[in-house]
């Protein structure tokens, strides 16, 4: 809770953060990912980054095949979706097809975030009906079958 307050406290940071997302740069973009993940666990910085426009930025981000990238964005979607209508936002903005990619990564992190991201987003039928059309059920069948417990719990 007093993290949460004190990220809140940097006036103007949150907006920059959001900002940063706009860079060009692969690691900078993942590592603003990976915070984003982290700030959005407070749910007064969550509703503050969704006013500065997280989400369209975001799923602009989702065609990426940069798996570092692909592992904290995952994340960051996973835990932007549970503000308000932003799992519905991520869907309209055309974020659920490219995530649905992601599960053809031979990296288990990527895996991972990306069954929390689709967890989340799988709360909006539409959604749904996206990933099913994306082919979701293959992976996860796979993802179900594997021996990775964590991967299997997400």
């Amino acid at each position: 809770k007093d993290a949460g307050e004190m990220v809140r406290s940097f006036v103007g940071g949150l907006e920059l953060i959001v900002s940063l997302l706009k860079s060009s740069d692969r690691e900078v973009l993942a590592s603003v990912c990976a915070a984003i993940a982290n700030i959005a666990k407070d749910e007064e910085n969550l509703a503050v980054i969704t006013d500065h426009g997280v989400v369209p930025m975001l799923a602009k981000l989702a065609t990426t095949t940069d798996d570092r990238l692909r592992q904290y964005l995952a994340e960051s979607i996973a835990r932007c979706c549970t503000w308000g209508n932003n799992r519905v936002a991520f869907g309209q903005a055309g974020a659920v097809p490219p995530l649905v990619n992601y599960l053809k990564s031979k990296n288990p992190d990527v895996h991972r975030a990306t069954a929390r991201a689709l967890h989340q987003l799988s709360r909006d039928p539409d959604n749904c009906i996206s990933m099913h059309n994306s082919g979701v059920v293959k992976y996860l069948l796979e993802m179900v079958g594997s021996t990775d417990e964590v991967l299997q719990e997400a």
